[in-house]
């Protein structure tokens, strides 16, 4: 029973028409995940899988999500791709240049995110749907970012706007505020009363005098924003002919002039106006979603909640690099971590994944072993990352991207031949344990021979750690079967 978002173990959630027999696929991340494991404790980072572990697996549920047609599960999926994935792929394009450890680290996270991907079986397909749902959801966050920063600033002006003018003491000061506000609620409500559909949710049959109503009172508000503007106009310049001084003398006009701009009467039409925006707003806003067919529109519109959801604390971050500056160095270093993860991150996820997808295109790497073809390579980064500080995690790295590679392409025939019903643990593992048993025995042959040839046979240099990596490699070739 899952706590939240949609269970990952339903077949729409995760497809496995074309993945490799379950059994491949498990071998495959075991030997992925001691690797990791081993590598971590090599080069320091003993967190390193439990760090990795759930960044990749919730990167991977994003894109394989992408599939399904449900609302949930797409906000779910774009959710998981703007933050999990974009940390996922800042980890493998920063890593390698902090140090030589990243490079390490950042084939670890290649070989995870490979071996995710084969049981969620995203292919080139995939890569590319996660690829553009991951510029449609940068767009709409940064469109999102304008239009709250926008509002926010109208906000904080009309706020302004609105506290001096309920200070106004002055008779006629108070007289043009409380017009001025007026003549603006009258106006946006008539708007507001265009985007609104009343008509289209009356009763057929009263349509005609909700009609007539309607017209009525646009024309009302259309007199009373025009008459407002007059009158603002008629005292402004009776204040420029000096009555000001004449109505003061009158106490009792005075005060009743000077209440106009009284809390209790300007916060009312403030509210009214600020809701009747509101409302045609969302009400054009759902005209535009709901224009297209329902799958698109249901896209479109996860898409948009996204945006908008992680606009929030992207404009959170910049109005902390704001307030912080010459201030504070923490807010400042927070306010730039925000930015910098949802500024960047999308833009490092398009390389990652677009990438991969043109490498499909192109057939760098395979349509249907795309994901083993992704692990096994992420061992190969992973062992140039370890470099000759330890041979033996080297031949490991080495041995377990070609095993990883023989036994999820193993897999994947036996699918592409049998499907998944027949019972096929048995051969699966004959197969397995052969090819462990290769690989084994050539990583503790192949570092006897570097152990030999580092002690006596120092003087080879290059030569020498050619010649062991090149039988190494003839060695591990053995399991491997077409």
């Amino acid at each position: 029973m899952s706590l939240a978002g949609p269970r990952l173990d339903r077949p729409s959630a995760i497809g496995d028409e074309g993945r490799a027999r379950a059994a491949s696929l498990w071998l495959a991340s075991l030997i992925v995940v001691a690797i990791v494991g081993v590598v971590g404790f090599e080069i320091g980072e003993p967190s390193l899988l439990p760090t990795l572990g759930p960044i990749v697996g919730l990167a991977v549920a994003g894109v394989g999500l992408l599939e399904r047609d449900g609302f949930v599960s797409l906000v779910v999926a774009h959710a998981l791709l703007m933050t999990f994935g974009t940390a996922f792929a800042l980890i493998v394009l920063a890593a390698p240049f902090v140090a030589r450890a990243g490079i390490a680290a950042s084939g670890c996270a290649l070989a995870l995110a490979g071996i995710g991907a084969a049981w969620a079986d995203i292919g080139g397909d995939g890569l590319g749907t996660a690829a553009a749902g991951s510029v449609i959801s940068y767009a709409s966050m940064l469109c999102s970012l304008v239009v709250l920063g926008f509002l926010t600033a109208v906000v904080y002006f009309g706020w302004a706007v609105l506290t001096s003018i309920t200070g106004f003491s002055t008779p006629v000061a108070s007289v043009t505020g409380f017009l001025l506000i007026v003549a603006g609620t009258a106006g946006v409500v008539r708007l507001s009363m265009r985007w609104l559909p009343i008509r289209q949710v009356t009763p057929r049959d009263r349509r005609p005098a909700i009609e007539r109503r309607l017209t009525a009172a646009r024309r009302r508000l259309l007199y009373t924003a025009v008459g407002s503007i007059g009158v603002l106009i008629g005292f402004g310049a009776l204040g420029l002919a000096g009555v000001d001084t004449t109505v003061t003398s009158v106490p009792v006009l005075a005060w009743l002039l000077s209440s106009l701009s009284s809390p209790l009467l300007v916060w009312p039409l403030v509210a009214v106006g600020a809701a009747s925006l509101l409302a045609g707003a969302v009400a054009v806003l759902l005209r535009r979603l709901t224009r297209d067919d329902a799958a698109q529109t249901t896209r479109r519109t996860a898409v948009a909640v996204v945006g908008v959801g992680l606009s929030l604390p992207l404009l959170f971050g910049l109005a902390l690099i704001i307030a912080g500056t010459g201030v504070a160095i923490g807010p400042i270093l927070l306010g730039l971590g925000l930015v910098v993860a949802l500024g960047l991150g999308p833009i490092a996820f398009l390389l990652v994944v677009g990438g991969g997808a043109v490498g499909v295109g192109l057939g760098l790497l395979p349509a249907r072993a795309t994901g083993p073809a992704v692990a096994a390579t992420g061992l190969v980064v992973a062992a140039i990352g370890v470099g000759r500080a330890n041979p033996l995690v080297v031949f490991a790295c080495i041995a377990g991207a070609i095993l990883v590679w023989d036994s999820a392409t193993f897999g994947l025939g036996l699918t592409a031949e049998l499907g998944h019903l027949p019972d096929t643990r048995r051969l699966e593992l004959f197969h397995g344990t052969v090819a462990v048993a290769v690989a084994i025995g050539a990583v503790v042959i192949v570092t006897g021979l570097e152990v030999l040839r580092a002690g006596f046979f120092a003087g080879g240099g290059t030569a020498g750690g050619a010649v062991v990596v090149a039988l190494g490699a003839l060695l591990l070739l053995f399991p491997v079967r077409g």
